[in-house]
């Protein structure tokens, strides 16, 4: 039998007295448990289906949360029926709406701001979809939260090396974390979690660990001669 709606409690918000300071962790946690309600599954499609989603093929790209009897995602046919990030991006929509907090989203900023952070939230969500947490929880009890861990993070999941970053460092809303990757003498990727770093996106550092004072807990692996990525936690 098939059943409608989030397979997963929404919580409980009330619109007058929600912080929207706590909308990126609350939908993460949320996000979170869909996962482990899935069985921490990695492949977009195969979530999907467990999530009891619908995807289809169609001409472009978007989802419909509200439709019967189960959530409906289209997609164009090279992503149809493979593991990938637009899939992700359309899963997180879903779940956004299930949580409740779009409408939150909405009634606080407006339609024209509050659609731009819906997809701020739903891109944010697609490396916690790419990576599960076992996967993460494996990285970190090997290499502890350092710049190997995305290393191990990018190899095992098949992400891109800027997605395991974020991963990494966004994981834990109250950990302090930071961390980078550079291109040349530039930083061409920054993440940073309750936790700054001494420079800025697309910033000329030709050296970067000189930017950091000396008790900084910094780790890096150089990726090439004239590239790396770095991690920063206290």
């Amino acid at each position: 039998m098939t059943t409608t709606g989030s397979p997963h409690p929404r919580p409980v918000l009330k619109s007058s007295t929600y912080d929207p300071e706590h909308l990126p962790a609350d939908f993460i946690r949320y996000v979170k448990a869909l996962q482990a309600h899935a069985g921490h599954e990695p492949h977009a499609y195969r979530l999907a289906r467990a999530l009891q989603m619908r995807v289809r093929v169609g001409l472009h790209n978007y989802c419909l949360p509200e439709a019967q009897p189960d959530p409906l995602i289209v997609l164009q046919p090279w992503y149809f029926g493979w593991s990938n990030d637009v899939l992700r991006h359309e899963l997180a929509h879903i779940m956004l709406w299930w949580s409740g907090l779009e409408s939150h989203v909405i009634a606080i900023y407006g339609p024209e701001d509050g659609w731009s952070i819906v997809e701020r939230l739903c891109q944010q969500a697609v490396a916690f979809l790419h990576i599960p947490a076992p996967m993460l929880q494996n990285a970190v009890r090997l290499h502890g939260v350092s710049a190997q861990a995305v290393l191990h993070l990018q190899k095992a999941s098949g992400a891109s090396l800027s997605t395991a970053l974020r991963r990494l460092i966004y994981d834990t809303p109250d950990a302090q974390r930071a961390g980078f990757i550079t291109s040349g003498a530039y930083i061409r990727e920054v993440a940073q979690c309750n936790l700054t770093l001494p420079f800025g996106w697309l910033e000329r550092v030709p050296e970067p660990l000189t930017r950091f004072p000396e008790a900084s807990h910094v780790t890096t692996v150089r990726l090439h001669a004239r590239s790396m990525v770095g991690v920063r936690a206290e």
